[in-house]
């Protein structure tokens, strides 16, 4: 098992075992890498280097300040392996409420205009499936917080090959209409809306909790 555990040279990391390593946003990596655009991207620049290099047979994507527990101690590839038996992915949730679900918090951000935006590119562009999926995801009371999650390297392929043709082509779509994305903007897409892939492409998750230091 390999766990990508995403941060900056200037972060204090939790202590890693044998199974996670450090990946530094502010430091060049070698090799197919989307370094350049990390001030858009953010932890999903190190799930990208994840899914061009490492072949693990199961991987994740944690923060240097977040990990996923079990008995409140970093989960193991052991335990992985065997809740991995009935899931396709292990990942921790951000909870909301009814009265106040996902796209409340999204528009105190002040990047709900990005996000609209990303939406009405997603149903003409990608499938309307996905769009629905994306909707009821951001009406709901959680989401899968934080691009985290350890799964099998299929899974990591499967969504990183989706996800990531996406963002290309939703950037290259707002070059070209002169649309200013925020910074940060594709980091904040994907962790509101992976439980909207997951619920589109019918993937089993299993919710883990986590310790923040």
């Amino acid at each position: 098992m390999k766990i990508y555990v995403v941060g900056s040279s200037k972060n204090k990391f939790f202590k890693l075992d044998e199974s996670r390593e450090k990946f530094l946003i502010d430091k060049p990596h070698e090799g197919d890498n989307i370094d350049n655009v990390n001030p858009w991207y953010c932890e999903m620049t190190g799930l990208y280097y994840m899914w061009k290099h490492v072949n693990d047979e199961i991987v994740g994507l944690e923060h240097y300040r977040r990990y996923m527990t079990n008995s409140n101690k970093p989960i193991t590839e052991a335990e992985a392996k065997a809740l991995l038996e009935d899931y396709d992915l292990l990942c921790p949730i951000a909870q909301y409420s009814k009265t106040k679900p996902v796209k409340t918090f999204i528009t105190l951000t002040k990047k709900w205009g990005d996000f609209n935006y990303f939406l009405q590119f997603v149903k003409r562009y990608v499938s309307e499936d996905y769009y629905q999926a994306c909707i009821f995801t951001l009406n709901s009371s959680y989401h899968l917080l934080g691009n985290m999650f350890i799964a099998r390297k299929k899974f990591c392929d499967d969504y990183c090959e989706f996800i990531f043709d996406v963002l290309d082509n939703f950037m290259k779509f707002c070059k070209f209409t002169h649309h200013n994305l925020s910074k940060r903007i594709c980091g904040y897409l994907t962790e509101f809306l992976f439980k909207a892939y997951c619920l589109c492409y019918n993937k089993k998750y299993k919710i883990i909790n986590f310790k923040l230091i």
